[in-house]
């Protein structure tokens, strides 16, 4: 009667094996292995921080800054550019005319005693964010550290005054 055993009868497996503890532990060695593991960050960090000193709270600012450098960051459509410029300066043709209005008014700046004022960066929504992330890099290159974002002001132009 030797071919009348059934394929899986415990004569075939003479050793029990837990197979619950076995997944248990092949389970918590695929979380310790998914946990140990460091991902590559893809992404870079942009410092930027959100102005204290105006917004939506109703209390009334004690110090309002009216000096400010604002580089204005236009799309133009025909030529799928970005036109840049600082307010009250032609448009630059290249960053080290940019950099140099930039900087101008700086020295300006420094040379009247004012060292509380912001670089404001005026972009249109057509603006690729790569050409705002440019200029945030020319000026933190030349020590200019207090950088804002500002709505463009043709939108504000735009809005009736409050009644």
């Amino acid at each position: 009667m030797a071919g009348t055993q059934n394929i899986g009868e415990s004569s075939d497996n003479p050793v029990a094996v837990n197979v619950v503890a076995m997944v248990d532990v092949i389970f918590c060695l695929c979380i310790f292995f998914m946990c140990s593991f460091h991902f590559k960050q893809i992404e870079g960090k942009i410092d930027s921080h959100l102005p204290k000193d105006r917004g939506l709270d109703n209390t009334p600012v004690s110090n309002i800054v009216k000096d400010e450098i604002r580089v204005i960051l236009r799309w133009d459509p025909g030529s799928n550019t970005t036109l840049r410029k600082v307010k009250g300066h032609e448009y630059a043709g290249s960053d080290e005319e940019l950099v140099a209005a930039i900087c101008g008014m700086r020295d300006n700046y420094e040379q009247e005693g004012k060292t509380d004022w912001p670089l404001t960066i005026d972009a249109e929504r057509e603006v690729p964010w790569e050409q705002v992330i440019h200029v945030m890099d020319l000026c933190k290159q030349n020590r200019i550290e207090r950088i804002e974002f500002g709505a463009p002001e043709r939108e504000i132009e735009r809005i009736p005054p409050p009644t």
